[in-house]
């Protein structure tokens, strides 16, 4: 389901518009892109950054589990379980600052933002080791993987991973990817690099998959989201060389 809302309607959108209009370099526009780069969460480790493509509202494939399949694909997450969703609903800055991530990510072209990253990073005390693409949200057709992908080849000259999830299945984008590793979040086609499903915990988990260390160390081991490994100090998913469970809650 992709949202029809109104861009002007989106709350400092006038204000980031003014920042772009005004940028004329690299420099520049590493400040507005750093403005919307997050490092890590309770999931994953501090030296990762994220950037959304898109809301969770908007996501190409949201409610596919109540609604069938979108022209993307399907989602394995029921819309009221999905963290990234209950996030924009919760929290009102969220939803209208993942829009905006949308508006800059549509306005800028790979160059651009492969050389801003690398200029925000360069500012930052503390290493970067890799950037987590649409922690919210999904691809939403071709051009999204293919700007992906330069962006990771960019980045991996620094020595900088880029890793992402996906549930759009059904773009026939994924065969040129060379540069950063995909988990396919959907067990429906072979798109990416490995697998990274939820499954019923009871029932146990497919033959060939690990669970996922986060979540084992929290579900066996009682250990809290803060203390439990993290994404980034974890590699299995950055990687991409063997099949993820995580347990559907």
């Amino acid at each position: 389901m992709v949202s029809d809302y109104n861009l002007s309607e989106v709350d400092g959108i006038d204000k980031l518009q003014t920042r772009m209009e005004e940028a004329d370099s690299i420099n520049d526009w590493s400040h507005i892109l750093s403005d919307y780069i997050s490092f890590g969460n309770t999931k994953i480790a501090d030296h990762v950054a994220i950037f959304n493509l898109n809301s969770a509202t908007d996501c190409p494939n949201a409610k596919t589990q109540e609604n069938g399949e979108s022209e993307t694909g399907l989602c394995q997450v029921p819309w009221e379980k999905c963290y990234a969703g209950k996030a924009e609903r919760v929290y009102p800055y969220t939803l209208p600052y993942r829009r905006r991530q949308e508006y800059l990510w549509d306005c800028l072209d790979a160059e651009t933002f492969g050389k801003a990253f690398l200029a925000m990073v360069s500012r930052k005390r503390n290493d970067v080791t890799a950037l987590r693409l649409s922690e919210a949200g999904d691809f939403r057709h071709n051009g999204d993987i293919y700007k992906c992908d330069r962006i990771a080849e960019i980045l991996a000259q620094e020595g900088i991973d880029v890793y992402t999830y996906s549930a759009s299945y059904k773009l026939d984008g994924w065969h040129t990817v060379e540069h950063m590793t995909v988990m396919e979040s959907v067990t429906k086609a072979n798109y990416g690099d490995a697998n990274y499903t939820a499954f019923d915990k009871e029932k146990g988990k497919p033959e060939g998959f690990v669970w996922c260390p986060h979540d084992l160390q929290k579900s066996e081991e009682g250990v809290t989201s803060s203390d439990a490994i993290k994404c980034g100090d974890c590699r299995l998913c950055i990687d991409g060389d063997v099949d993820v469970a995580i347990p559907l809650h």
